[in-house]
């Protein structure tokens, strides 16, 4: 029975939703079901079917490859530094054992983004998504903006995702803005997925194959929890319609490189800058924290940790994490939420906050993959913002509700996938 534990996840967080609905009467249960169906689909073939399997974690070496590719670039840019490996002794940045968390995933960033960009100029990438969608709206019957944007996610950051339906920002029901904010928040843009995977294979974790299936299940995911908490109540433009312009916005190819490398670059400096800033907060909040814990007992060392350890511990008991790893889940939960996933993943990969089992490996790794927090709101509100100025109340009203929706949709999709292993 402990297997089914998932079970349980799955009915509290479409419970929870379903509570917020704000039209509970209007609720699509056929895009539901045919939604939940599909997430279970893709987590069977991921996790059960051998070839796919095997296809998985061929492209996850890929993955990693692309992490040695970058290191070539930025092994001529820092080649003079001398860093500390991973054995303890002293080495030229260059060599194999170095490893400078800002050098390298930098680096990876930068590489994914220029080879985004190529396949976008080439219109490879818009015919990806463009097909992945026709088959999600034709399964769920949700409109075209919606399956692009949520199908979108799964491959581009959530602004760009944004930019591949902005013909259609202006006049899309609030139903459908929310689905689209809720996919982007709730999946993951390639370049971060594959820094991530890179750091589960440098602590010997094959995050990879998870970390993809985690990204596809959001895409339906965003839309079952979405829908459930802003039933749509008007007419859709693009219902039953999917087109997207395959119209490359570069002048020629070395324009598509400079640009993805410039994007990167400044993707890459401000997920630094995030983290030295929120980091160091934490510090500071916790150096609070436990001065005022002393206060009642010399003990007690309160912080932030302990504090998400018992506000999220409902979700990670829920989602069918084992009991001995209840606690360090909830609390890298609420670290994803609350700074951003890249602090959770850091913590999971170097076991600051240490998961045991194979299982909540699994579980934690997949509900903590996604841009879901506080300050992706913001960037989204005013990134979604500028493509349509019109839509700005609307975004700003809606903003919350999908934090929550991209939340719920990554713990569905780890409960789901907890229950499958």
């Amino acid at each position: 029975m402990e297997r089914f534990h998932g079970v349980i996840g799955v009915i509290f967080i479409l419970g929870l939703a379903y509570l917020c609905s704000n039209n509970k009467k209007k609720i699509n249960f056929r895009l539901v079901a045919s939604g939940l169906t599909l997430q279970i689909v893709i987590a069977i073939l991921v996790l059960r079917v051998a070839p796919v399997q095997h296809f998985f974690e061929f492209l996850g070496k890929g993955m990693q490859k692309i992490e040695q590719f970058a290191k070539v670039g930025v092994d001529f840019v820092y080649g003079g530094v001398a860093v500390i490996g991973f054995d303890g002794k002293t080495h030229a940045y260059a060599a194999p054992e170095s490893f400078i968390f800002a050098f390298n995933v930098t680096a990876t960033i930068i590489l994914v983004c220029v080879l985004v960009a190529i396949f976008y100029h080439f219109g490879i990438m818009q015919r990806i998504v463009s097909v992945i969608a026709k088959g999600m709206n034709f399964i769920m019957r949700v409109s075209g903006a919606e399956a692009l944007s949520n199908v979108a996610s799964a491959f581009v950051g959530q602004v760009e995702a944004q930019v591949m339906i902005k013909p259609y920002l202006k006049g899309m029901t609030k139903s459908e803005l929310l689905a689209s904010m809720s996919g982007s928040l709730a999946c993951i843009a390639g370049g971060i997925l594959i820094v991530y995977a890179n750091m589960g294979a440098q602590a010997g974790m094959n995050l990879a194959p998870k970390l993809i299936m985690a990204s596809l299940m959001a895409a339906p995911g965003a839309l079952i929890i979405s829908k459930i908490v802003f039933p749509e109540t008007e007419v859709s433009q693009t219902m039953g319609k999917v087109k997207l312009e395959v119209k490359s916005e570069y002048t020629n190819l070395i324009d598509a490189i400079s640009h993805g490398a410039g994007e990167g670059f400044k993707i890459a400096m401000n997920v630094i800058a995030m983290l030295i800033g929120f980091i160091a907060l934490i510090a500071l909040v916790d150096y609070t924290l436990i001065n005022i814990g002393h206060l009642f007992n010399p003990n007690f060392n309160l912080s932030l940790d302990w504090i998400f350890g018992r506000l999220f511990y409902p979700f990670a008991w829920s989602m069918g994490i084992p009991d001995v790893d209840v606690s360090n889940a909830a609390t890298l939960l609420g670290q994803k939420l609350t700074v951003n996933e890249f602090l959770a993943f850091k913590n999971l990969t170097t076991k600051a906050v240490p998961i045991v089992t194979e299982k909540g490996i699994l579980i934690i790794s997949i509900a903590i993959c996604g841009f879901a927090n506080f300050s992706s709101v913001g960037m989204q509100i005013g990134g979604i913002g500028e493509l349509a100025p019109e839509r700005r109340a609307d975004l700003a009203k809606l903003g919350l509700k999908a934090l929550m929706c991209g939340t719920l949709a990554s713990y569905l999709s780890a409960s789901i996938a907890g229950v499958l292993m």
